[in-house]
Formats: structure tokens, sequence, C-alpha cells
């Protein structure tokens, strides 16, 4: 009881110092085409058809330099069904693997109301349902880093929808 105690009170005067500019931060996958249109969070694919699924981070009030997460491995979660998979990082730098975790961040404020910080490219061979779920980067769990000079401020983010492929099954999002 008293270690539950004392990791309570820890954690709550810890808290306030990674309170950033971003408090509604939101993160999620879009199958749009442009990645930051409409937050479209299910796609049917079709063999021999590219795509992309991308990841867009919205709620901003102070911008963004840089966001940390993992997401599932499609290729690896369905051997055979894809002919490429690559991980494109749509900022400036990128630290870690997406499947174990990644930390992306950009030489310039990010100050757009959605900005699409990664995307994964697929060529699927066959058809087939599965979930691109958004995870935790273990070093940094759900980080996004604002503009606030001169070092940038934390926030967490909450995870807004996963990627439905076809009939695929994702957990619900945890924001609000």
């Amino acid at each position: 009881m008293r270690i539950t105690l004392a990791f309570l009170m820890v954690a709550a005067l810890c808290v306030p110092a990674f309170a950033g500019g971003n408090p509604d931060v939101e993160i999620y996958m879009s199958f749009d085409q442009s990645g930051a249109g409409a937050p479209e969070h299910s796609f049917t694919m079709t063999p021999g058809e590219p795509f992309n699924a991308y990841v867009c981070v919205s709620g901003l009030d102070m911008g963004l330099t840089g966001v940390s997460f993992a997401l599932t491995d499609p290729d690896a979660e369905n051997p055979d069904m894809f002919l490429i998979q690559s991980f494109e990082n749509d900022l400036d730098i990128a630290v870690g693997d997406f499947a174990t975790g990644i930390s992306v961040a950009s030489q310039t404020c990010r100050t757009e109301e959605i900005v699409v910080v990664a995307h994964l490219v697929l060529f699927p061979l066959t058809a087939g349902d599965f979930c691109i779920e958004i995870k935790d980067y273990p070093a940094f769990p759900r980080w996004v880093v604002d503009c606030t000079q001169p070092n940038g401020e934390v926030d967490f983010y909450c995870v807004l929808a996963h990627g439905t492929v076809g009939a695929g099954t994702c957990p619900e999002g945890d924001c609000p």
C-alpha cells in the first residue's frame, strides 16, 4: 500500500512538468490520399494496387517538432500478403524502427491543423483483413514535442483511431 501511494504521489508531481502547449493532441491512422484530408480510418485494399497508410497528428495548439510512436508491422502480421512494404518519414529526422519504436522530428515548427508525420507504403499481392495499430514507443511513450522555445515541451497524445484494412478489427482509440 505504501509503495502504491508513493508511486501515485511521485506521478502526480511529475505530470505537471510535462504540461506543454498541446493538451488535446491526437494521433491517428488515415487512408486519405493526401493524409491530411478527412480522417478515413478504414480501407478496402485491392490486390496489385499500392496504397498508403498515413500517421497523422492533430490538436496542435503550439505546433509540433517531434513525436514518438510504434506501429504494428503489416508484413510481419500477414506474411506473403505484400510485395513491397516501406516506412516513409514525412518530417526531417527519424530515429528507430517503426515496428519497435520510432521518433520522428522536424527541423522547423510544424503548425498545420493536421501534420502527416509518416506513412507506410503497401503493395498487396492478395486481399486481406488486418489492423495497423498505433502503439507506444517504450523509450518515449506517447511523446509529442511542441514548438515552445528554447527546447520545446512534451505533451502526451491519445490515439483517436487505428487503421482498419478490410474487415480487420482494431482496438478502440482512447481519446475522450
